[in-house]
Parts: structure tokens; C-alpha cells; sequence
């Protein structure tokens, strides 16, 4: 609306000054035409005038009356008496000395006889008429003649008196006027409704789609993304707000993990400690069972059986509680390439790691980490055994470390592997979540979430089947808040 109103009235003033510009063109013109008739009038009333042809005269006037559009011609003599006029009554009047016609001699009292003044002098606008006064000057062969001896010294004879109507050009400035102003409003009119289509297609429908994402969004809906139209600001717009929807949505994921990390900690500590001691007892029998068990007895084997089992129990227990009960971090100074060398050499003698191949990718310039050096040795080493059951066969397993911007580093882990289905990605750190039967008890994943989250870093994962698994671990150079242990706390 308001571009709108400022071409309207942009388009107002510049008709305005148009016509101003218009009208000052046509007296201009009005001016000229007059003054050129005054003067040819003059030089074509000179050989009667000299002869003193008085009919002739007044035949010539008649003459341009009829032909032309000039209303009135007056010849006035020196004194100021009318002597021809188109209009038989004012013939013998006389003027007054402050009388236009007299007036453009008298007020030249001064100058040399015979000279003419300018335009403006010689014409004026009376009322709605434009008068053009032209003087008819002293000639030697008119004071020669016995008629004009006595205005020798004057210099002028008299003055040519013409009066055009402005009616006509009234009426034509007025129709101008008329399409001008119709031309002005169908350019606004049709200004208008470019810009509001302009307007349509290139802010109102993106930010109508923009404000519908927003409502959305805050309904709740963080899979709804706003279609870029274009490669201009609104595109880029839309561009940025796609990519704090997904911020948000992984937010809220992590969110909803941590909570049900949170739930399951404390179901996972109850769960231990009402098991851990009837568990002990069962331990202490099968034990017993065993050792006075002769090695002929049958069931013996079946002792050992139980005392594997419960031991397999035990296992897992511990494992619930490590999960439940995480350490605070005891934070000291750690350098990133003895983190990772020290994990290497935990496995690096076991049979299962005999046909892995470790390769280091470390910049040189690695910061020192304040970090539980021994945690995040736990972290990287359950991401190796990790690594090297994705590969059975034997494989490389790339051992990464670089900055991640001006105040975190990113460790990482790269196998070889078959990689991860799309569909369980998102329960990999779920507790006992696991893909690899009854091998594992399915916390390794949650417990480095855990210990990462306590840090105030983010542990991602980077999948593609059939080319391997990359897990990314962020720390913090420098941790910002305290880590302060409560009895029964379970990680965020």
C-alpha cells in the first residue's frame, strides 16, 4: 500500500509540473504568434499608411480580423486617440496615458527614439486575452508628409493595439489537463496492480509459506520444511529455517534419549542391587557344587554349567551398574594421541584384533583435553571392539583426531565394515539394544553416550551399508560447569 501511495504521488507531482511546463509553452508560443502578426501587421500597413490611404487601412485590419483568430485591432496615434478599429465604437476614443498602448512609450521615456522593448514589454494578459503591442516608428517618409511634420521629435507615430481571446487554448490546456490526470490514475491503476503481482509472487507467498512453517513447527510438527522458491533472501530464508528445524528435531531427539537414558538408569540400579545379592549366594553354592564334585561325576558338568551362567549374570549386573552409576569425571590434562595410543595397546595383542590393521590420522596440532583420561579410554576402546566386530575377517580400523573450531576436538573411529541399516541407526545407544545376538549385553553404545554427555560433548554416528561406520566423538577444550556426584545419579 504505501508503494502504492509514493508512486501516486510521484506520478501527481510530475503531471502537475507537466502541465505548468505545458501552459508556460503555450502563452510562450501565444506570445510569439501575436507579436509576429502585430509586426507583419505593421510592415504590411506601411506603403497605405505613407499614402494616407485611411479605407485601405482599415480594409487590411478587417482582413486579418476575419482570417485569424485575433478578436480586436486598434491603431492608436501618438496622442493616444483611436483611429481604426475592428469595433466601430471605440474609433475617436482616446486613452489615458497609463493606457497599456501608451504605456510601452512612456515608460521608454529615456531611451532613443525608435527602439522596440522585449517580448514581455510588448505583450500582457488582460483578464482572458493576450494583447501584443507593436509601434509604428518615425520614418523620414512619413515626416516628409504634411500629416506627421509635428511628430518629428517624438519619434513614434503610434502604436499597434491586438487582442487574441485565450478561450481556445483555455479549452485545450483543459482537455490536456483532463488525459492527463485519466493517463495519471490508469498508471497508478495499472502500477498498482503490477506491484501488488510482483509483490505476490516474490514476498507475500514465500513469507505466507514461511509463517505456515512457523505454525507448524510450534504445533509440534519438526518434519515440515519450507519449500525455497528462489536463490534470493527469501530463499536463503528458507534455506536456514529448514536447518533449525532439523537442529530442533535432533535436539529434541537427544532430548527424549537422554530422558529415556535417564528412566532406564534408575530401572537398571534397581534391577542390579535386587539381583547382585541372591546372585552372590548362587555363586557361593555353584562354587561349592563344583569343587566337591569328583571329575567322574555326571553332574558335574551340570555345576559348571550354573557357575558359568551366574558368573555371565554377574557380568551383566556389574555392566548395569557402571550404566546406572557412572563416576563423575576427575578432570586432569590428557593428551589426545596418548588417549588413543594407550586404547590401541589394550587390544592390540588379542587374537580377534590379529588381521586388524590400525592406521592414526592426528593433525599436529592437537590442544591438550582436561578430561577423565580413563573414561574416555573406556569410550574409545568399546568403539574399537565395535570396529572390529563389524569386521570378522580382519580389516583397518582409521583412528582419527583434528580441532572442531576454536574450543572443541573431534575424535573419531572409521571401520570397514558392512555399516549400519538405516532403520535401527536411531537405537544404537538404546540400552541393551544390540545387533549382534547374545554376544553382548547391549550397553557399550549407552555408557559412551553417557560418559561423552557428562564431558558436555556429542558422540554422532556417519553409516553407509557395505562401506563402514564412522562414530564421532566432541569434547570440549576446557569444561564450563562443575561435575558434582549424587548417590544414585544416572547420566543425562
Amino acid at each position: 500500500m504505501l508503494t502504492v501511495l509514493v508512486m501516486t504521488a510521484l506520478l501527481a507531482a510530475s503531471s502537475w509540473l507537466m502541465l505548468r511546463w505545458h501552459q508556460s509553452w503555450l502563452l510562450g508560443e501565444a506570445r510569439h504568434g501575436l507579436l509576429l502578426t502585430s509586426d507583419t501587421l505593421e510592415a504590411s500597413l506601411r506603403y497605405a499608411m505613407m499614402r494616407n490611404h485611411r479605407e485601405e487601412i482599415r480594409a487590411s485590419v478587417d482582413r486579418i480580423t476575419r482570417q485569424t483568430h485575433v478578436r480586436r485591432i486598434w491603431l492608436v496615434e501618438h496622442r493616444g486617440r483611436i483611429t481604426v478599429s475592428t469595433n466601430g465604437r471605440d474609433a475617436g476614443r482616446r486613452l489615458q496615458p497609463d493606457a497599456p498602448p501608451c504605456a510601452l512609450c512612456h515608460a521608454s521615456q529615456g531611451k532613443r527614439p525608435g527602439t522596440r522593448a522585449g517580448i514581455e514589454a510588448r505583450t500582457m494578459l488582460d483578464g482572458k486575452e493576450l494583447r501584443a503591442f507593436t509601434p509604428i516608428l518615425a520614418e523620414p517618409g512619413c515626416i516628409n508628409q504634411t500629416c506627421h511634420q509635428m511628430e518629428e521629435r517624438s519619434g513614434v507615430l503610434g502604436v499597434i493595439d491586438i487582442s487574441l481571446p485565450l478561450d481556445e487554448a483555455e479549452r485545450g490546456l483543459a482537455e490536456t489537463r483532463a488525459w492527463s490526470v485519466a493517463l495519471s490514475v490508469a498508471s497508478v491503476l495499472a502500477g498498482a496492480i503490477v506491484v501488488w503481482v510482483v509483490l505476490g509472487r516474490r514476498f507475500r507467498r514465500p513469507m505466507r509459506d514461511l509463517l505456515r512453517g512457523i505454525r507448524r513447527v510450534a504445533a509440534g510438527d519438526l518434519a515440515h520444511r519450507v519449500t525455497g522458491r528462489s536463490n534470493d533472501e527469501f530463499g536463503e530464508l528458507a534455506h536456514s529455517f529448514n536447518a533449525m528445524t532439523e537442529q530442533l528435531a535432533t535436539a529434541q531427539q537427544s532430548l527424549i534419549q537422554s530422558e529415556r537414558l535417564i528412566s532406564m538408569g534408575k530401572l537398571a540400579a534397581g534391577v542390579a542391587h535386587e539381583i547382585n545379592n541372591p546372585l552372590t549366594g548362587i555363586l557361593s553354592y555353584a562354587e561349592d557344587l563344583v569343587e566337591s564334585a569328583a571329575p567322574s561325576d555326571p553332574r558335574r558338568k551340570d555345576y559348571e554349567v550354573i557357575l558359568n551362567q551366574a558368573l555371565r549374570c554377574r557380568r551383566i549386573v556389574r555392566s548395569l551398574l557402571d550404566f546406572s552409576r557412572q563416576d563423575a569425571p576427575k578432570l586432569a590434562a590428557s593428551d589426545v594421541g596418548g588417549l588413543i595410543d594407550r586404547a590401541v595397546e589394550v587390544v592390540a595383542r588379542q587374537a580377534a584384533f590379529r588381521d586388524i590393521v590400525f592406521e592414526r590420522q592426528l593433525d599436529p596440532d592437537l590442544p591438550i583435553l582436561h578430561v577423565d583420561s580413563v573414561q574416555i579410554e573406556q569410550v574409545l576402546l568399546n568403539l574399537i571392539l565395535n570396529a572390529q566386530q563389524a569386521m570378522p575377517s580382519g580389516g583397518r580400523i582409521v583412528l582419527g583426531a583434528r580441532r572442531n573450531g576454536e574450543d572443541r576436538v573431534e575424535l573419531s573411529v572409521q571401520d570397514g565394515g558392512g555399516g549400519i541399516p538405516p532403520g535401527i541407526r536411531p537405537r544404537i545407544f538404546e540400552p541393551f539394544f544390540s545387533t549382534k545376538g547374545g554376544r553382548t549385553d547391549g550397553l557399550g553404545l549407552a555408557v559412551c553416550l553417557g560418559i561423552v554427555q557428562q564431558h558436555g560433548g556429542t558422540i554422532e554416528v556417519e553409516s553407509e551399508l557395505g562401506r563402514g561406520t564412522t562414530f564421532r566423538v566432541t569434547l570440549p577444550l576446557t569444561q564450563s560447569r562443575p561435575f558434582a556426584k549424587e548417590e544414585g545419579k544416572t547420566h543425562a
